[in-house]
C-alpha cells in the first residue's frame, strides 16, 4: 500500500527489536552461568573456614528452633564457628502498633491478607476471643491481651538456648528501633574478631546451606589464598528461588511458581554476571569498577572488612544493595561463588507484590547512598556518578520488565502486526520464557516435555508479566505519602515448613 511506512521506521519494531537484543544477551548470559556453577566436582580435603553466623529476627518465633536444628551440627565442623541469633527490641514496638491496627477489626478481618506480619496462630486465637465476646470488633484492650500471650522472638530464642546448652550458639539482643543492618552491627560490635582469617556470614532464619555447600565454599576460599594470597574479603551465595504450592488456587500456584522460575533466571543472567564483572574489574584497576550488587543473605563478609567500612548501612531503607554501592567506593570484590542455594519463594500474590515492592526500595537508596558517602568523603565526583548511573539503568530496566513483555505479547498476536515486527517480538518471548526455561530444567537433569514446556514457559511469562507492579507500587506509595518508612518491617510471617534440603545439590 502507498505511503505505508518500512517496517524499520516504525516505533514497534524498535521496541520488538530492543527487547529482543536484551532478552537474547540475557540468555547468553543464562547459558554461560550454567555452565559454570554447580558443576560436580569432587570435594578436595581443606582447612576448616570460621563462620560467625548471623540470623536477624523480628516476629519469627515459630522459625527458631527450625534454624537451631539445622545449623548447630554442622558448625561443630567448623571449630571456632558460631551461630548467633539477634532478636530485637523493634519487636515490641511493632506489637503495640499491630494492636493499634486490631483495634475495631471484625472476624472477616483476621486473615492472612489483612495482617500479613501476624501467625496463623496469632490470628486465630484472636478470632476465638472476639467470638467470646460477643462483640462485633476488637477492642484494643482484648487485641491486647491475645497477643501478650504469645512469646515474642527473644523470648523463644532464650529458652531454646537454655534447652540446647550449646557454646557455638549465642543470642544478642538489639535494643534499639533500627531493622537487620542494625541487628548484624550490633552483633558484629560484640565479636572479638578482627582478622584476615574469619568471616561474618549473613543469613535469613528461613535459609538453610546444607554441610555440602559449606564445604564447597571453604574448597572456593582455599583457591582464592593460593591464587591471590589472601582469602576474599567478600562473597556472595547467590541464590535459586521455589515456591512450595501453598496456594489454595491452582493459578495462584501457578503464578507464584512461574514467578520464583522468572527470579531464578535473574539471578542466573544478572546478578552472577554482574557480580563475575565487578569483582574482575575491580581487581584490575581503580577505575570502571562498575557496581556491585550483594543480597542481604548467603552473605559472607571477612571481619576484618566489615569493620573496616563501618558495619552494614543503616540509614537506608535497605541493607544489601546499599552495602554493594560502599564496596564499590572502596574497590572491594565481591566473588561470586559457584555453586547456588536455593531459597523459599513467595507463595501467594500478595506475599510476592509485596517482597517486589520490598525489593525495589534498595534501588532508591541509591540517591541517599551517594549523597551521604560522597559528603564523607568516600568516593569521587566520578565514582558516584558512574554507580547512580548504573543503578538508575538496573532499576529502569526492572520498571519496564512487565511493560516490555506485554508490548511484545500484544505485538506478538497481534492480527496486524508487521511480519518483521512480529518476528522480534516472538524471538523477544521465546529468549525470555522458552529458551531459559529448557536450558533451567536441563541443567538440573530434567530435561522438558513439549507440554511441560508450555506450562513453565506460561508460568514464568505470568511471573514477567506481574514483575514491576511491585516497583510501581514502590514508587506509588513514595509519591503518595512522602516516605518510603513504615511503622511495620515491610515483610509477612514465614508461613510454610522449610523442605527436607533448600540447597542445590550438585549431581
Amino acid at each position: 500500500m502507498k505511503g505505508r511506512k518500512p517496517f524499520w521506521r516504525r516505533p514497534s519494531w524498535w521496541v520488538a527489536a530492543a527487547v529482543a537484543a536484551r532478552n537474547m544477551n540475557g540468555l547468553r548470559q543464562v547459558r554461560q552461568t550454567l555452565a559454570r556453577v554447580d558443576q560436580p566436582a569432587p570435594l578436595s580435603a581443606v582447612e576448616p573456614m570460621v563462620l560467625h553466623v548471623v540470623i536477624p529476627v523480628l516476629r519469627e518465633q515459630q522459625h527458631i528452633a527450625g534454624a537451631l536444628t539445622w545449623f548447630v551440627p554442622f558448625l561443630r565442623d567448623f571449630p571456632g564457628s558460631t551461630l548467633t541469633l539477634v532478636s530485637t527490641a523493634r519487636e515490641g514496638r511493632e506489637r503495640e502498633h499491630l494492636v493499634d491496627r486490631l483495634a475495631g477489626a471484625t472476624a472477616t478481618d483476621l486473615t492472612v491478607q489483612r495482617f500479613p506480619q501476624l501467625t496463623d496462630d496469632e490470628l486465630a486465637a484472636l478470632a476465638e476471643a472476639l467470638a467470646k465476646t460477643g462483640e462485633r470488633t476488637l477492642t484494643l484492650a482484648t487485641a491486647a491481651e491475645v497477643l501478650s500471650t504469645f512469646p515474642t522472638t527473644a523470648d523463644v530464642i532464650a529458652s531454646e538456648i537454655a534447652r540446647l546448652r550449646e557454646p557455638v550458639v549465642r543470642h544478642v539482643h538489639y535494643e534499639g528501633y533500627g531493622r537487620k543492618a542494625s541487628q548484624v552491627n550490633a552483633v558484629v560490635e560484640q565479636l572479638a574478631a578482627d582478622s584476615a582469617d574469619e568471616y561474618v556470614a549473613v543469613y535469613d532464619v528461613d535459609s538453610r546451606p546444607s554441610p555440602e555447600l559449606l564445604q564447597r565454599t571453604a574448597e572456593f576460599l582455599a583457591r582464592h589464598r593460593a591464587k591471590h594470597g589472601e582469602l576474599p574479603r567478600v562473597v556472595q551465595q547467590s541464590a535459586r528461588f521455589t515456591a512450595q504450592g501453598a496456594a489454595n488456587t491452582e493459578w495462584e500456584r501457578a503464578l507464584c511458581r512461574g514467578a520464583a522460575r522468572a527470579q531464578t533466571l535473574w539471578t542466573l543472567r544478572r546478578e552472577i554476571p554482574n557480580l563475575r564483572r565487578y569483582a574482575d574489574s575491580a581487581r584490575r584497576a581503580r577505575g570502571g569498577r562498575g557496581l556491585a550488587q550483594t543480597v542481604g543473605h548467603g552473605l559472607l563478609i571477612r571481619t576484618d572488612v566489615i569493620r573496616q567500612i563501618g558495619g552494614l548501612p543503616t540509614f537506608t531503607v535497605l541493607d544489601d544493595v546499599a552495602f554493594g554501592y560502599r564496596l564499590t567506593l572502596s574497590g572491594i570484590p565481591v566473588d561470586s561463588l559457584p555453586f547456588t542455594t536455593t531459597v523459599p519463594a513467595a507463595e501467594y500474590l500478595p506475599e510476592l507484590l509485596s517482597q517486589s515492592e520490598r525489593w525495589f526500595q534498595s534501588y532508591l537508596d541509591y540517591p541517599q547512598c551517594a549523597a551521604r558517602w560522597h559528603a564523607q568523603g568516600h568516593g569521587s565526583r566520578l565514582d558516584h556518578v558512574a554507580a547512580l548511573t548504573i543503578g538508575a539503568y538496573r532499576g529502569m530496566a526492572w520498571l519496564l520488565v512487565s511493560p516490555a513483555t506485554a508490548a511484545c505479547l500484544v505485538l506478538a498476536l497481534g492480527p496486524r502486526t508487521r511480519p518483521q515486527v512480529r518476528a522480534a517480538a516472538t524471538a523477544a518471548l521465546w529468549a525470555a520464557t522458552v529458551a531459559p526455561v529448557r536450558l533451567l530444567a536441563e541443567a538440573e537433569g530434567r530435561p522438558l516435555a513439549i507440554r511441560e514446556t508450555a506450562t513453565q514457559s506460561a508460568e514464568t511469562l505470568a511471573g514477567l508479566l506481574l514483575k514491576s507492579i511491585g516497583p510501581m507500587a514502590a514508587l506509588g506509595r513514595w509519591a503518595a505519602t512522602g516516605t518510603r518508612h513504615s511503622a511495620l518491617a515491610p515483610k509477612s510471617n514465614r508461613r510454610t515448613d522449610q523442605p527436607a534440603t533448600t540447597d542445590r545439590e550438585t549431581p
